[in-house]
C-alpha cells in the first residue's frame, strides 16, 4: 500500500508539473506582448540586402531577414513590442558596415507591419506599412495596393468590370483595404502622368484572404503587378538572431511571468497534495506498528 501511495504522489507531482507549464506559458505570453513584422525589398536598383533590427533600448544589431531581393516579401516574424532601428546592408556585409538605408520602426503590441526599402538612387528610403490580417467573410477577399513603382509618381489601379483599387496613388503610398468578391480578377495599372506606361495582370483573390497588390518597376522597363497574401502569411516565432529577447518564453525561463505568480498555484498544489499523501503513509505505518 505504501508503494502504491508513493506512486500516486509521483503521478500527482508529474500532473501538477504539466499544469505548471501551462500556467507559466499563459502568464509569460501576457507579460511579453508581441508585434508581427515582415521585410520587403521594393528598390529596383538595389541588389540583395540583409535586413537588421536593433532595439533602441539596447542590445546587438541582429540579422532579421538575409538576402532580401527586389520584389521579395518575407514571412511575418514575431518580435517584442518596442522601438527598433531598421538597417539594410549589402548581402553578406558585416553588421559594422555602413548601412545603405536606416529608419525607425515603432512596433506596438498586437499590430502588424511591413518594413520596406523603396525608391532608386539618392531617393531610396525606408518606409513602415501598417498591415491588416483580419479575415473578411467567406466568399470575399480584402485587397489593397502598395504603390512601389518609381517610374509612376502617381498611378491608378483598377479591376476590369470591377472596382477601382487605387486612384492617383503616389509612389511609396499604400491604399486602404477594399473588400471584393473572391475569384480571379484582371487588374490594369497605368501612370497618371504617362498613360502609355501601363500594365495588366490576372490575379487570384482567395476566399477569406487579405491580399496586397504590389505595383512595381518592371525588370525590362515599364510596370509590373504581383500579389502577396497578407492574411495567409503565417507568423514564425523568433529564433537565433531575431531581436525578440527570448520571445514570449523569456519569463518562463526566469519564472517571472506576471511577476512570478505563474509558479505559485502549481507549487501550492504539489505541496498540499504531497502533505496529504505523506500523512496517509504515516497513518498506514502507525497502524502496521
Amino acid at each position: 500500500m505504501t508503494r502504491r501511495l508513493l506512486r500516486m504522489f509521483l503521478a500527482l507531482v508529474l500532473c501538477t508539473g504539466v499544469i505548471s507549464c501551462a500556467v507559466i506559458s499563459t502568464a509569460a505570453y501576457a507579460a511579453s506582448p508581441m508585434a508581427m513584422v515582415r521585410a520587403a525589398h521594393f528598390s529596383p536598383d538595389t541588389p540583395g540586402v540583409d535586413v537588421y533590427l536593433k532595439k533602441f533600448s539596447g542590445g546587438d544589431t541582429n540579422l532579421f531577414v538575409p538576402n532580401a531581393t527586389y520584389a521579395g516579401v518575407s514571412p511575418y516574424i514575431q518580435v517584442k513590442a518596442g522601438i527598433y532601428l531598421v538597417t539594410m546592408r549589402p548581402h553578406g556585409a558585416a553588421p559594422s558596415t555602413p548601412a545603405l538605408l536606416s529608419w525607425t520602426l515603432n512596433a506596438q503590441a498586437g499590430l502588424v507591419y511591413t518594413i520596406a526599402g523603396v525608391g532608386t538612387g539618392a531617393a531610396r528610403h525606408g518606409i513602415v506599412l501598417h498591415d491588416e490580417l483580419t479575415q473578411p467573410p467567406a466568399g470575399t477577399g480584402k485587397v489593397r495596393v502598395i504603390q512601389a513603382a518609381s517610374r509612376a509618381p502617381k498611378a491608378d489601379v483598377s479591376a476590369v468590370n470591377g472596382p477601382s483599387l487605387a486612384t492617383n496613388v503616389s509612389f511609396t503610398a499604400t491604399t486602404a483595404y477594399t473588400q471584393v468578391p473572391a475569384g480571379d480578377w484582371s487588374l490594369q495599372a497605368h501612370s497618371v502622368h504617362n498613360p502609355s506606361l501601363t500594365t495588366s495582370q490576372t490575379v487570384s483573390i482567395p476566399s477569406g484572404s487579405v491580399t496586397s497588390v504590389l505595383l512595381l518597376d518592371g525588370k525590362q522597363g515599364g510596370l509590373a503587378i504581383r500579389t502577396v497574401l497578407d492574411g495567409a502569411s503565417a507568423p514564425v516565432p523568433p529564433s537565433g538572431g531575431v531581436p525578440a529577447g527570448g520571445g514570449g518564453m523569456a519569463s518562463v525561463i526566469s519564472g517571472h511571468g506576471r511577476g512570478g505568480t505563474g509558479w505559485k498555484l502549481p507549487i501550492m498544489l504539489i505541496s498540499v497534495s504531497g502533505l496529504a499523501v505523506l500523512a496517509a503513509v504515516s497513518r498506514r505505518r502507525a497502524r502496521s506498528s
